[in-house]
């Protein structure tokens, strides 16, 4: 499943600003960032947990002073934040449980296949 803007707003309507060049970068850095998040869940791979890590950290600052903050592009876009943020904590709690049933079933097969001593 590939996560986009659209998916996680549904009430995106395509403003006149997405049409624009730099409403279409806007755009293209919130997909790349959220193909990043999802990219680095339960990731065995370092460099895809560590853009997940500054991903998260982007997503979760109230800051709105740089011109390509979560919150100034999500604002220009017509976006609701709260609504993605929302999304993505929904996703990190699904991965999470996923990641713990795996590991479970892992411990499982290995105790399994341990022999029994007599």
């Amino acid at each position: 499943m590939r996560l986009s803007a659209y998916a996680l707003a549904p009430t995106f309507d395509s403003p006149e600003i997405a049409r624009e060049p730099e409403g279409r970068l806007m755009l293209a850095v919130l997909e790349d960032a959220l193909i990043c998040f999802q990219r680095g869940l339960n990731s065995d791979v370092a460099d895809h947990r560590r853009l997940f890590s500054s991903v998260n950290r982007w997503v979760a600052s109230r800051e709105s002073e740089d011109l390509f903050s979560f919150e100034n592009i999500c604002t220009t876009l017509h976006l609701d934040p709260q609504y993605i943020r929302a999304g993505l904590r929904e996703l990190k709690l699904q991965a999470r449980m996923s990641g713990m049933a795996a590991k479970h079933r892992k411990v499982r097969r290995e105790r399994a296949r341990r022999p029994t001593v007599n």
